[in-house]
């Protein structure tokens, strides 16, 4: 999009502090909460002819099911679902690419990306530091759009947009410290037999087996989740605060040609299971503000068989 609309839309949105919580299984009942509040059909047995059907076999939306009356499901009985084992995120706002570096930038169009970036809590990163004697944000690469505000970003996710046509595509959900987490603690594991080593991205000396127990923790802690909380802080962040019903997600194959991802590919996973964990539905229509780029067609013309994930409200 546009670098002066991006600006707008970033001016316009809360500047204070913005906390996401999130525990396991929540975006089901975000998804129905979602479905509840925009149809007259709230009966259990409706939901189950839909596309959240699956939703309901959520453990924790079954425990709810157990207290439901005459056979239907209301919000209410939904906002009291929870769970203590809950993750504490906060959410920022960054800036990605420009049209006159679009070959490189890996958009969909020429133009600028908005980037949604959950960011752990401080106390991850004071136990990082006391470690490392650094931030967490030092183990990832800075050619990437982890936050400038917060020093321990998770994921994030990347996002096109056209108000005009009601529509966003989400380019991508990614996390660069999941990765090197898990390369700096093998890299620990491996190490000879002094207990030093130099920590990815800095020059301090640290103990390798501090190192490799405060890696090993976080993996244990955020790998099963930290997609699953990526995706549901966006849809969250599209639909409530940008007004958004028309969310597309790129497919594997669609967006590696849309993206132009010509090396490394990103997991395949994060393309397939978590947009169909989420009820996406598949399309063959591209997004409007995509269809009609000149550039981006192009593109499109290239990829076989284009297709996309939608989840429309």
């Amino acid at each position: 999009m546009d670098d002066r609309l991006l600006d707008e839309v970033i001016a316009c949105l809360p500047k204070e502090r913005t906390q996401f919580c999130y525990f396991k299984d929540q975006y089901a009942v975000y998804l129905l909460k979602q479905y509840l509040g925009t149809t007259t059909h709230g009966d259990i047995h409706s939901i189950k002819q839909s596309k959240l059907k699956k939703l309901l076999d959520k453990p924790l939306v079954k425990d709810t099911l157990k207290n439901s009356r005459n056979g239907r499901l209301d919000v209410a009985q939904l906002e009291s679902v929870w769970s203590m084992q809950t993750e504490h995120y906060v959410l920022t706002l960054g800036k990605w690419g420009h049209k006159k570096r679009y070959a490189w930038n890996q958009t969909s169009r020429p133009g600028a990306n908005l980037v949604l970036q959950l960011n752990l809590s401080n106390e991850f990163d004071a136990r990082f530091k006391a470690v490392a004697g650094c931030h967490l944000n030092r183990m990832t690469t800075s050619t990437h759009p982890k936050s400038r505000k917060r020093m321990a970003t998770l994921a994030w996710a990347r996002l096109d947009m056209d108000f005009n046509t009601g529509e966003i595509l989400i380019e991508e959900i990614q996390s660069d410290l999941i990765r090197d987490l898990e390369y700096t603690y093998k890299r620990a594991l491996s190490a000879g037999s002094d207990s030093e080593m130099r920590i990815y991205w800095s020059r301090n000396t640290v103990d390798r087996q501090k190192v490799a127990a405060y890696c090993q923790n976080m993996i244990a802690e955020q790998k099963k989740i930290w997609s699953e909380a990526m995706m549901a802080a966006t849809l969250w962040f599209v639909q409530q605060e940008l007004g958004f019903s028309k969310v597309y997600y790129h497919t594997f194959d669609t967006g590696k040609v849309m993206k132009k991802i010509t090396g490394c590919a990103p997991p395949r996973s994060l393309y397939t299971d978590l947009p169909e964990k989420f009820c996406f539905e598949k399309t063959t229509q591209a997004p409007q503000f995509i269809a009609n780029d000149a550039k981006a067609k192009r593109r499109l013309k290239a990829a076989n068989n284009p297709e996309w994930f939608l989840l429309a409200s």
